[in-house]
């Protein structure tokens, strides 16, 4: 597959997301010019990047937090989270911004015919409103300061959690590397084949789906649907050439310039042609050929004696 191919199913494979789910946020993971990015997605400085949750179906923890797809940049094609807040609580280390207090309460112009006793009362209600409102900011304040500790130590502890479950995958990995086959059994061979279609998300098997579908016009399933329903319904012995289809069908298309042509390597291993036998020319068995001897002349007449 080309260069252009390829980003054409990526983008393909976008556009479809999107669509399909209108509350993802559009972003962008590389730096380039605002006349080329995509319309309405985010560049690097208006979001920030979270890890990856455990069940990507669920909904974001926070309610800052966002489903993205990347549209530009490293990962294109990719679903993740993110925050759009910059005064985030959670995902930042500093503390919010204080939201804007309501003014102080003011004391009233006194009257013109206000006598001291009056003045002092009205002096003495103003300390006393401005006493409940600084006791008010104080408390609002301190409610701040203390949900932000508690959101920075639940954001703190689950980050702890998820290096140390992430530590002991990639112990399983690396347990699973060591004791790899020399070569696959069925069960081994299908969860292979199932791992190919979970690593190409971008459409690069929309062929072999194509190929899958018994009536295209009434399919309401998506492509990776259609390969995984292929998937449970192969035969054991049919998984090879289940996973030679996957990854053989893009290539059916004619190489362009001084690309390999992987299609007939593959046939040279898998399928070589049987040399054509040559038969060799049998030597025309001539029948022998009558030869005619002249008749010998009867003898004479006996001569007389």
């Amino acid at each position: 597959m080309d260069g252009a191919c390829f980003q054409a199913k990526v983008t393909a494979h976008i556009d479809r997301e999107v669509a399909a789910r209108p509350e993802l946020v559009t972003i962008e993971t590389a730096w380039r010019s605002p006349k080329e990015q995509r319309p309405g997605a985010l560049n690097k400085n208006q979001y920030r990047e979270l890890a990856e949750p455990d069940n990507p179906d669920a909904e974001p923890p926070y309610p800052s937090a966002k489903s993205a797809i990347v549209v530009f940049g490293k990962h294109l094609g990719r679903t993740v989270t993110v925050c759009l807040d910059d005064e985030c609580p959670v995902h930042t280390n500093h503390v919010p911004s204080v939201s804007v207090a309501p003014p102080p309460p003011s004391m009233p112009a006194a009257s013109e015919e206000e006598t001291e006793e009056e003045t002092a009362q009205r002096e003495a209600d103003h300390e006393q409103r401005m006493a409940e409102y600084q006791a008010e900011q104080d408390r609002q304040a301190a409610e701040r300061k203390a949900e932000f500790k508690r959101q920075q130590k639940k954001y703190e502890e689950e980050t702890r959690r998820r290096e140390k479950a992430h530590k002991a995958r990639l112990a399983t990995l690396e347990r699973i590397v060591a004791h790899a086959p020399a070569s696959f059994d069925a069960a081994q061979l299908r969860l292979f084949v199932e791992l190919l279609l979970h690593l190409s998300p971008y459409g690069l098997f929309e062929e072999v789906a194509e190929h899958l579908v018994q009536d295209p016009d009434h399919n309401d399933k998506t492509e990776n649907e259609i390969l995984s329903d292929a998937l449970v319904a192969c035969a054991d012995d049919k998984l090879m050439g289940f996973v030679l289809r996957l990854l053989l069908t893009t290539h059916t298309d004619f190489p362009l310039g001084e690309q390999p042509d992987l299609l007939a390597k593959a046939e040279a291993v898998f399928a070589p042609p049987k040399p054509k036998v040559v038969k060799a020319k049998q030597k025309e068995n001539k029948k022998p050929v009558a030869v005619s001897t002249p008749a010998k002349k009867k003898a004479s007449r006996k001569k007389a004696a």
